[in-house]
């Protein structure tokens, strides 16, 4: 796997969890990589069952009591990403949920480390519905593991019923805070249920989403508008409320003649030269993990044509990323590449002769703006090829 923005962050906390000098509720450290794959299952449900409530780490190829960095080169019993996929993929895991993995590979103090990635996920507890048992060794169905500290449940025993309680919980959300719990069921729409611009959730009808007229004397339509058929925009408040509280409130738009709803992008900025008081570019932008991209998600149609096609159009200027974390890599890449996004803005010869403006100065306004969304898609797809 190449290196990355993602690789550098892992590559930063592997580092320091090393420097720690010990293991805990969501990383341990492996000389070697395990010669009986039913111990390495039994760990990784384990991680998968972490009570820290966060991604966990199997580091491969380094000694867990001198924390000296060995490396996995050499090892005989290395696995790659699909075996990992494959250990897991044909157990008998309960309604057929597995935990989900990533093999990482770094290069740290000149020596190859495999991560082994569990990802963290409210579909806990993980456990089998049928033995898994190899050279002696056996993960025993319907036994729940996890780990406490830097130790794992002993593979012939399950857990202790307080921590067994704290993975239910977990499943059902009961450990996050309402806004949280908002969150994630705005992924299952099958949850919901309108009444003209009101949404409640069926299981927990206390969560509700408005949309209602704003009041506000609304800006003209943004640049993104002119991408689509009908350019005019309509602009409505859009409240997250549990029980009567609010736990979010934002702008949502009504583009294409109010077929496509979305809540609006995030501004972003580029500075070419040292002084960054005067952005050079500007534009919009959406992180996957973000709540107003949940909602985006939540709000679209996918089975309405002439909101996917609106979708699309309005990704073509808008910019999507994984995280802020990639944002804030991308943005820089951009900067340092700076010629190169200018040669492409410059080089971009599309007229745009079907937009309509008060005035020459607000049409320039608009298509520099659907110039610098549309050159700066094409980047990120550079960006991501040789970052990751």
């Amino acid at each position: 796997m190449k290196g990355g923005v993602m690789s550098l962050e892992l590559i930063d906390e592997v580092l320091m969890l090393i420097d720690s000098k010990r293991e805990d509720d969501y990383w341990d450290f492996k000389v070697k990589y395990h010669t009986n794959s039913v111990d390495l299952l039994h760990d990784i449900i384990c991680m998968a069952n972490n009570r820290v409530d966060r991604d966990a780490y199997i580091i491969f190829g380094v000694a867990d009591k001198t924390y000296k960095v060995i490396g996995v080169s050499n090892d005989e019993n290395r696995k790659t990403q699909q075996q990992m996929i494959d250990l897991l993929k044909d157990k008998k895991f309960v309604s057929g949920i597995r935990p989900k993995v990533e093999l990482r590979s770094l290069t740290i103090d000149g020596h190859e480390v495999d991560v082994l990635v569990i990802k963290n996920s409210t579909d806990t507890p993980y456990y089998l519905t049928e033995d898994c048992e190899y050279q002696g060794r056996r993960v025993r169905a319907n036994y729940i593991y996890t780990r406490v500290g830097d130790t794992n449940t002993d593979i012939n025993k399950s857990a202790d019923i307080n921590n067994v309680e704290y993975l239910w919980k977990k499943r059902f959300l009961l450990t996050r805070s309402p806004f949280e719990q908002v969150m994630k069921r705005l992924a299952n729409k099958s949850e919901w249920k309108h009444d003209e611009d009101t949404y409640y959730n069926v299981y927990n009808p206390e969560f509700t989403i408005t949309i209602s007229d704003d009041d506000e004397a609304r800006r003209r339509s943004e640049f993104y508008a002119y991408t689509l058929t009908d350019s005019s925009t309509t602009y409505r408040n859009l409240s997250i409320k549990y029980f009567g509280t609010q736990l979010y409130s934002g702008v949502v738009a009504l583009l294409d003649g109010a077929r496509y709803c979305t809540p609006t992008p995030e501004w972003g900025f580029l500075f070419f030269g040292e002084h960054r008081i005067d952005p050079n570019y500007s534009l919009k932008y959406f992180t996957k993990d973000s709540p107003s991209y949940t909602l985006n998600k939540f709000l679209y149609d996918d089975n309405d044509h002439e909101a996917s096609f609106a979708r699309r159009r309005f990704f073509e200027v808008v910019l999507l990323f994984e995280n802020d974390l990639e944002k804030d890599a991308f943005l820089a890449y951009v900067e340092h590449h700076n010629k190169v996004f200018i040669d492409k803005f410059n080089g971009l010869d599309r007229k745009f002769s079907w937009i309509e403006a008060d005035t020459e100065k607000h049409r320039e306004y608009i298509v520099s703006r659907l110039k610098t969304g549309e050159v700066l898609n094409q980047m990120l797809i550079d960006f991501r090829s040789t970052h990751y």
